[in-house]
């Protein structure tokens, strides 16, 4: 997918749904934009609220597919930085 599309989904992202995830300390980042499917992750506290696939999720696809009918689906990654971290951390472990 182009980088004009990225950018035009970050202009989105900027004027729409970030305002909205900036009042309970989230934020929303692109990972990867492939062939009909856009990978997002939230962040902050939206990465760890109960509502962030339900009612939250469903306004950002809503507002992301109606806005590009390119894309077919929204793909949340909400697998958390620190767990991730930790993740890593005991796979070290493990090794040495």
């Amino acid at each position: 997918m182009s980088n004009d599309i990225r950018q035009q989904v970050e202009a989105l992202l900027d004027l729409e749904i970030r305002p909205a995830l900036a009042a309970h300390d989230g934020n929303i980042m692109i990972q990867s934009i492939d062939e009909g499917t856009i990978n997002v992750k939230l962040s902050g506290r939206c990465s760890t609220c109960p509502s962030a696939l339900t009612v939250t999720g469903n306004f950002i696809r809503e507002k992301i597919l109606n806005a590009f009918p390119q894309f077919q689906t929204v793909v949340f990654n909400c697998v958390s930085e620190d767990l991730l971290q930790q993740a890593r951390d005991m796979l070290r472990a493990s090794k040495g």
